[in-house]
């Protein structure tokens, strides 16, 4: 599991207890803690300290990326341990689950299996998430990215090597486990779902959760995805979590296509406080705007002088293009 700034909310609590009360107990519970300044390590090192099964790493500062900040939980865990699952910081895992996922697989040459996840909605709905036989998982899963559910779930480790892990480039935040989901399904991997609810996610609900925060499109994600493997980038463990992620694949994109992505990249290096990558992607989106801005001609001027003030003037301009770009997009009527 990785976490980041989830304790006040009291969903780290939630979710770390659902998982250390489960009736299934012979497991390792590997949580990362996502650079968070809010009590978290305190509160996760308290627990590791009464239950051996949680071991706890920080990363050193934020990556707000699922692939990467999962990719080293998987470096961490015991390779002599033959399933896989995950969960997220606004999930709770219900009582049974692991039990019910572990008797499925006993004696089963399964790759992957997973129950019922229930998405709770503003409104006070839910909608169900991995509640589709897999016959009709394989027949739409290259179009839709809420057929498999990202927790309640068991993956034989082994599906990795021939698989690949989470692509971490910035343009698949949004949904870099529909594509690591559709390459294993689209690989031939055996799996079935059970009938039974195994997981609440509260992330609608929550203003900072990828679903809120991230701008992206399905269609230029399937693209993306199209162009990538087209390359050849391997998407093995250690290549993920080490690759630059503001990459674009060759592909004959449009000049819309290159101003999006480039926005998404603005977007990702400003939530995670890298305000020279912010501002180098945001210099880019310039081609994309009218020009003659004098407020961000100023900034500019600032930022060239360098020092303090010019540090701050660059994330100034990085918001300052955010909001212009999306502005320029709705104008177009692209947003």
């Amino acid at each position: 599991m990785t976490t980041h700034k989830r304790l006040a909310a009291g969903l780290l609590d939630q979710a770390v207890s659902s998982v250390l009360t489960q009736d299934f107990q012979d497991f390792e519970f590997i949580v990362c803690d996502d650079a968070s300044t809010d009590g978290t390590a305190a509160y996760l090192d308290a627990v590791a300290a009464t239950d051996k099964r949680l071991k706890v790493f920080r990363n050193p500062r934020n990556v707000n990326s699922v692939a990467i900040s999962l990719g080293r939980c998987m470096t961490a865990s015991d390779p002599g341990r033959r399933w896989v699952s995950w969960m997220f910081d606004d999930c709770i895992l219900l009582p049974g689950a692991l039990r019910k996922l572990a008797a499925a697989v006993a004696g089963r040459d399964l790759g992957m299996i997973y129950g019922i996840t229930e998405v709770r909605q503003p409104d006070g709905s839910a909608f169900r998430v991995g509640d589709l036989r897999p016959d009709e998982v394989r027949a739409r899963i290259a179009a839709s990215s809420v057929l498999v559910p990202n927790g309640g779930i068991l993956i034989d480790r082994t599906v990795f090597d021939r698989i690949g892990w989470y692509d971490p480039s910035i343009v698949l935040r949004r949904s870099c486990d529909w594509d690591l989901f559709r390459r294993i399904i689209d690989a031939g991997t055996a799996f079935e779902v059970l009938p039974d609810v195994l997981m609440e996610e509260h992330g609608a609900l929550q203003a900072d959760s990828l679903r809120n925060a991230f701008t992206t499109t399905f269609d230029l994600m399937a693209r993306f995805i199209a162009a990538r493997d087209a390359s050849g980038l391997r998407l093995s463990l250690a290549n993920t979590t080490s690759m630059p992620i503001d990459w674009i694949p060759p592909a004959a994109w449009t000049p819309q296509d290159i101003g999006l992505m480039q926005f998404m990249f603005v977007e990702y290096f400003l939530s995670v406080g890298d305000l020279p990558r912010a501002f180098r992607w945001a210099r880019s989106l310039e081609a994309h705007l009218p020009g003659g801005n004098l407020l961000r001609q100023n900034l500019l001027r600032s930022v060239s002088e360098g020092g303090n003030n010019g540090a701050m003037a660059a994330g100034a301009y990085a918001g300052i293009m955010l909001g212009a770009f999306r502005q320029h997009r709705e104008r177009l009527g692209e947003a």
